[in-house]
């Protein structure tokens, strides 16, 4: 069974989603962050960095960051075709753009969302977020200029991209703004949306 480490509205609605898609055997361990459960020696002992998500194999092994949830699911559930297998044509650009949302996307949302962990004083933190909030714009312009297939991120179908692309965009707003001039990368949202391994791992989530 996997044990899912897991804080609202963070990056593990990926994982969540995945595990349902893939059907597999999963329990789950909220870490109240604001309690600063994830400072605690007990949770440190689980993941040495204190972040979440975290997700604990059957192994018993634990392994943190999205990024490299997904690709581990991805491989160990290889018929639930969330993400391109080795030697796939569509590998090298899936995890190219993974790494991108995992890095350029998911960190600039940090920033917008909580600026005062990037700065001190009063003035400098609202800087923070208003070049963060630039910042996502062109992010997610990226995106949608990146998107090949009608509503999924790759031409060649669903895959984990969809699913980080969707719950990058969960923290906006205002989300019919976010798709205003952005069709493709609304419409991959709105199939995400459509999925019951995304909606239960949302309804977990809020």
């Amino acid at each position: 069974m996997y044990t899912l480490h897991w804080e609202t509205m963070a990056g593990s609605i990926v994982a969540q989603a995945m595990l349902e898609e893939a059907g597999a055997s999963y329990q789950l361990n909220h870490v109240d962050m604001a309690g600063d459960a994830h400072k605690r020696t007990d949770y440190l002992r689980i993941n040495p960095i204190g972040r979440v998500p975290a997700l604990t194999l059957p192994s018993k092994e634990t392994i943190g960051e999205t990024a490299a949830i997904v690709i581990a699911l991805g491989e160990q559930f290889p018929d639930a075709s969330l993400t391109p297998q080795p030697g796939d044509a569509d590998r090298e650009t899936f995890l190219f753009w993974l790494n991108v949302m995992a890095t350029a996307g998911y960190m600039t949302v940090a920033r917008h969302g909580h600026p005062e962990r990037y700065a001190f004083d009063e003035n400098a933190i609202s800087e923070v977020e208003q070049q963060a909030a630039k910042d996502l714009e062109t992010f997610f312009d990226t995106m949608e200029a990146a998107i090949t297939g009608n509503d999924t991120f790759l031409a060649s179908g669903f895959s984990a991209l969809d699913l980080y692309l969707a719950m990058l965009t969960e923290w906006s707003a205002d989300r019919a703004r976010l798709f205003e001039n952005r069709p493709a990368m609304r419409a991959v949202c709105l199939s995400v949306g459509t999925r019951p391994g995304y909606k239960t791992a949302l309804e977990t989530h809020r």
